[in-house]
C-alpha cells in the first residue's frame, strides 16, 4: 500500500526537479566563446590577441543637424557611418563629409566632433578605449563652416 505524498514532500520534489532541469539546460548550452573551437586555430601565422576588455562601442542615430560636443579620446576613435550622411571636424581642420561605409580614425587626444549632415540623418558606429573627455558644444556657425 502506498502512502499519499505530503504537501512538503511534493514541494521538495518540485524544487528538486526544477533545479535539475535548470542544471541540465545550462550544461547543454555552449560555454562563452564555444563554437569557435580552439581560438588559436582560427588564425594562420603568429598573432597576438590584444586586451579588449576596456573597449567601448556605441551606435547613435543623429538626426539632420545633430552633432556631438567637442571631445577627445585618449586612445583615438574608430568611427563608421552606417547609413545616411555624417560630418566630422578635427580641431583646426576643415569639415569632412562622411559617406556611409567609409571608416574614419581620429587620433588620440585630438579635439573633434561628429554628427549628421545638415540635410540628412546619420547612424554612426563608434569604437574606442581609454577615456572620453567631453568639452564645449559646437556652435551652429562652426557646424556650418561659417567664419566668424
Amino acid at each position: 500500500m502506498t502512502r499519499p505524498w505530503t504537501l512538503g514532500a511534493r514541494l521538495l520534489l518540485a524544487v528538486a526537479l526544477t533545479v535539475s532541469a535548470i542544471a541540465v539546460g545550462l550544461a547543454q548550452q555552449p560555454a562563452p566563446g564555444a563554437g569557435r573551437g580552439n581560438f588559436a586555430s582560427n588564425f594562420t601565422g603568429t598573432v597576438a590577441v590584444g586586451d579588449s576588455s576596456n573597449m567601448r562601442m556605441s551606435r547613435i542615430r543623429f538626426e539632420a543637424g545633430a552633432r556631438t560636443n567637442w571631445h577627445t579620446h585618449t586612445t583615438g576613435q574608430l568611427l563608421l557611418v552606417e547609413e545616411g550622411k555624417g560630418r566630422l571636424q578635427e580641431e583646426g581642420g576643415a569639415i569632412v563629409e562622411l559617406a556611409a561605409g567609409r571608416p574614419v580614425y581620429t587620433r588620440p587626444n585630438l579635439r573633434h566632433w561628429h554628427g549628421a549632415a545638415p540635410d540628412m540623418h546619420a547612424v554612426q558606429f563608434s569604437v574606442y578605449s581609454g577615456d572620453l573627455k567631453w568639452l564645449e558644444p559646437v556652435s551652429d556657425d562652426s557646424y556650418l563652416g561659417r567664419k566668424k
